[in-house]
């Protein structure tokens, strides 16, 4: 028997010519059910180690921060700059790398990890420059900047409802951090607790995140911008 399209002799257990996958189709043969003439292609799941590959990764970082510490102790004279660039390796391996050795990493203890590791990397700035702004400027921003994302991430993770009320109110928080910012600013640097700019964020987030509560608490708006915009 031969395929009627390429002319390739056929097994008579052939029902799809393996050539050229013309349906094979002979009236007058009765093709027994056998072992097929070409085996069937397994398709294998190619499988990732991902432990071997965060640890090539961690390997990787280590070599890194040993090269510079090995600059550092050959150059005593680069040793401020050494210092930086470990505590920046260290930083995006903690923000980046570490989350991964887990399989479902939770955001609620790692968000409030990395931002205690920028403290201490800011801290290690401060005390190298013999700077006096990491309690009065420092410390506050970022502690109070994750505290705010901290809490937003943790009632979206943990209720899963409510979006808009959680983005609307983090809106206002964040206008509100603006100002602090502001002044924080002026009293560690400029020595003076004169608001200048941050109104303007202030008013634009409070009216966005007004807006998404406003939003939540009117059910026939919000199904209306729903249907609307798709979401």
């Amino acid at each position: 028997m031969y395929c009627v399209k390429c002319g390739v002799e056929l097994a008579d257990t052939e029902k799809v010519c393996p050539l050229c996958g013309t349906r094979v189709c002979h009236p007058d043969l009765v093709r027994p059910d056998a072992e097929p003439t070409f085996p069937a292609e397994k398709n294998e799941e190619v499988r990732v180690n991902r432990k071997g590959i965060l640890f090539a990764v961690t390997l990787a970082f280590a070599a890194v921060i040993a090269q510079l510490l090995i600059c550092a102790f050959s150059f005593p004279s680069t040793s401020a700059w050494a210092g930086y660039a470990v505590g920046g390796v260290l930083l995006i391996y903690i923000i980046v790398v570490l989350p991964l050795w887990f399989k479902k990493p939770n955001p609620v203890i790692f968000i409030p990890c990395d931002y205690a590791a920028v403290l201490l990397y800011v801290l290690y700035i401060c005390i190298t420059l013999k700077g006096r702004w990491f309690l009065s400027f420092a410390f506050p921003v970022i502690g109070l900047n994750g505290l705010l994302v901290t809490a937003v991430v943790a009632l979206i993770y943990y209720i899963r409802r409510g979006y808009l009320y959680i983005i609307g109110g983090a809106l206002i928080a964040h206008g509100g951090f603006m100002v602090l910012l502001e002044f924080l600013i002026g009293i560690t640097f400029l020595h003076d607790g004169t608001l200048r700019w941050s109104y303007f964020p202030l008013a634009a987030c409070f009216i966005l995140g007004m807006g998404l509560i406003v939003i939540a608490i009117v059910k026939p708006l919000r199904e209306s911008l729903r249907k609307k915009l798709f979401f």
